[in-house]
């Protein structure tokens, strides 16, 4: 199973690789791809506009050889030199060109030297010629020269030639206007939709514009044949948007090229937009590219995959084989298992039980080690049973925080104690438990656990004589009360002294002496009795009240003890075990004063802040190499005589492993009364 399923993890990595592969590969060649589309608009756009260049070139050069040749025409100097203008006629002239050419719309105009038009072959109109910025400078007319420049009806390509006399007089010139409309022809052979704009600045002196009447907003559309589709999209996203195209933009499935035309004085004079279609522009290197490394990627992935693949199927026979050896190298019982039959376990196992040769033979007869499992009634233990939906296994894996133990009995019916451990993750469903065996440390545990129960009794055997003395204590002065009064009783009686009231009055002293002698009995009674039962007490009333126990036996032995609190602690334990755990420290704190310091210096402090209650005396302290071994059983430092070394012994068990809290033994050098003193100070962690 767990073959099989890291194959699927491979297959499913192999998916998951190719599926990033082709994608990091996608984006590596996307933006080679838009680097090599970008060089290839740039390409495009560079010869668009090295195209246009031409076309225009080539229709300028035109214009100037059929301004040439009609320039040589000797009737044109006769009616020059006579102003006969009228005479003039080219109109059959710009028909025979538009007719055998592919050139249409040729005017010709004649100025004279004021730059006047004196003969236009479209129209009768005439005028002067002054606002063309291309015939401000007399002298360069007399030089043939072309231009490109915005009139009254048109933007056109104008090319001039001279007209001058036998003496060289300057009469004026002719002039061939042609227009974009042929090189739109040219431009749309080759794909291109071009759209010539001229700029607003020209809409002042574009009074009487013929061939085309379109404008969009204050820009003049010169072509006639231009595209109305790519017309209104211009219109309707904003004219200025393209004309103010640095280079080219790439929209709408097109590629839109600029080519700017200028007057004589770089000013903004006309705009040729090319249009040319995306799918015109050939591409198909670019996907031969990506569809090569790709294939080429995926290939690549095959083959490490099946490389890894056969790799991975070797190292998985030779890791079950190794597995096979760690398995049953191991000491404990390791199974693997659903929680409801066993599907693989190492030879110790078979150890266990020794009726079985092997794994198949286990299942076939037994199915589930959980069979076996001994029900000894214990939270902690396991048994083959349903936890709330869940077999013992899963329920044990569920809750690995907590420590859970089996009990069964081997081939010779001895009772083993084994903590059961699962894996962190389930492998195809099942899970791989461990059985250790704990059976000696559970001896072990218990073993002291007795031994623990002796020291709480040894311990309640001290403070019983303990007890013992302070109720002798108590009692002395009563009972040398009543016998002092029962002696005069009698001495009274004897003389015959002895009156009823006197007999009432020694009586009434009689009864309040015994009452006394019995509420001694009743409070050292209620002190050390034994209540199991765990509630919340005032640690401070509990505190006071081992000081009052202990009253007598201060005095006795000239100890002054005090006892500050600036607040109060409700604790949740046995009040019984509580009051012989402090009980305890003061009584080591009582011996060493007794044995250790003058009467004059004797002190016990007790107070209680921040949750932290101390017990410091004035004892001069402890040895620094053995303070840390106080705590230890029958680690005494009282002579023999006076005790085992139980006392603080069983006070670390009740406050540190019972009720998890902190203690603290040090030494401290302290001043109080204004003497110097030195001792053991006992601080107990409350947080």
């Amino acid at each position: 199973m767990n073959k099989k399923r890291n194959i699927f993890l491979i297959i499913i990595a192999f998916i998951i690789s190719t599926f990033f592969a082709i994608i990091l590969t996608n984006y590596y060649i996307n933006e080679k791809q838009k680097q090599l589309l970008n060089s290839i608009y740039q390409t495009t756009h560079k010869n668009t506009f090295e195209k246009t260049q031409n076309l225009i070139n080539d229709k300028k050069n035109t214009s100037l050889a059929i301004a040439i040749s009609l320039s040589k025409d000797e009737n044109l100097y006769t009616h020059l030199k006579n102003k006969e203008f009228e005479k003039l006629n080219y109109v059959q002239i710009a028909k025979l060109i538009e007719e055998y050419s592919k050139y249409k719309n040729v005017w010709i105009q004649i100025f004279d030297n004021n730059l006047n038009s004196a003969y236009r072959s479209w129209t009768n109109i005439r005028g002067s010629l002054n606002f063309r910025p291309d015939l401000k400078k007399i002298e360069a007319l007399k030089k043939i020269s072309t231009s490109i420049s915005a009139g009254l009806f048109n933007v056109g390509i104008k090319a001039r030639v001279p007209i001058f006399d036998e003496n060289n007089n300057f009469y004026g010139a002719l002039e061939v206007v042609t227009h974009f409309d042929s090189i739109s022809e040219d431009l749309l052979k080759n794909s291109i939709s071009p759209i010539v704009i001229g700029d607003k600045s020209i809409r002042k002196n574009l009074t009487n514009p013929l061939l085309s009447k379109l404008f969009i907003d204050d820009y003049y559309i010169a072509n006639t044949n231009v595209d109305m589709n790519l017309y209104n999209y211009i219109k309707e996203n904003g004219i200025e948007k393209y004309i103010n195209i640095d280079d080219f933009i790439v929209e709408n499935d097109y590629l839109i090229s600029k080519y700017p035309l200028f007057d004589e004085n770089g000013n903004n004079l006309a705009y040729i937009l090319n249009f040319i279609e995306l799918n015109s522009i050939s591409i198909e290197n670019i996907k031969h590219i990506k569809t090569q490394t790709i294939l080429g990627t995926f290939i690549a992935l095959i083959v490490l995959f099946t490389a890894i693949l056969i790799y991975y199927l070797r190292d998985i026979k030779y890791q079950n084989s190794k597995n096979k050896i760690l398995l049953n190298s191991q000491p404990n019982i390791v199974i693997i298992t659903n929680g409801k039959e066993i599907i693989d376990a190492n030879k110790q196992l078979l150890s266990f039980f020794p009726l079985v040769k092997d794994v198949e033979e286990f299942k076939e007869k037994h199915i589930c080690i959980c069979t076996f499992f001994i029900d000894l009634e214990k939270d902690d233990y396991v048994i083959n049973k349903d936890y709330d939906g869940k077999n013992w296994v899963e329920y044990i894996f569920e809750n690995q925080d907590k420590n859970f133990k089996v009990a069964m009995k081997n081939s010779k019916d001895e009772l083993r104690h084994f903590s059961v451990k699962t894996s962190s993750a389930k492998i195809d469903l099942s899970i791989i438990v461990t059985f250790i065996d704990v059976t000696n440390e559970i001896l072990q545990l218990e073993k002291e656990k007795n031994e623990q129960k002796t020291l709480f009794q040894q311990s309640k055997i001290n403070a019983i004589e303990n007890t013992l003395n302070s109720i002798a204590h108590h009692w002395r002065q009563p009972l040398s009360v009543i016998s002092t009064i029962a002696s005069g009783m009698k001495l009274k009686e004897e003389i015959e002294e002895l009156n009823t009231k006197e007999i009432l009055l020694s009586c009434d002293k009689i009864i309040f002496n015994t009452n006394k002698l019995s509420n001694t009995i009743e409070n050292f009674s209620s002190f050390f009795e034994k209540d199991e039962t765990i509630t919340s007490h005032s640690l401070v009333e509990m505190v006071e009240n081992v000081i009052l126990f202990c009253e007598t036996i201060f005095e006795k032995n000239y100890i002054v003890c005090e006892f500050q609190h600036s607040e109060d602690f409700i604790i949740n334990c046995n009040q019984s075990d509580f009051s012989d755990s402090i009980l305890n420290i003061i009584d080591n704190s009582i011996y060493a004063l007794v044995h250790n310091k003058n009467k004059e210096d004797r002190y016990i402090l007790i107070n209680f802040s921040n949750k932290v209650l101390s017990i410091k005396d004035s004892a001069n302290g402890i040895e620094d190499d053995i303070i840390t071994k106080i705590c230890e059983p029958y680690f005494t430092t009282k002579h023999q005589s006076f005790g085992v070394g139980l006392g603080l012994f069983t006070t670390n068990e009740f406050f540190v492993k019972n009720l998890h809290f902190e203690m603290e033994f040090k030494n401290e050098d302290f001043e109080y009364k204004n003497k110097k003193l030195k001792g053991l100070n006992i601080n107990i962690n409350f947080n």
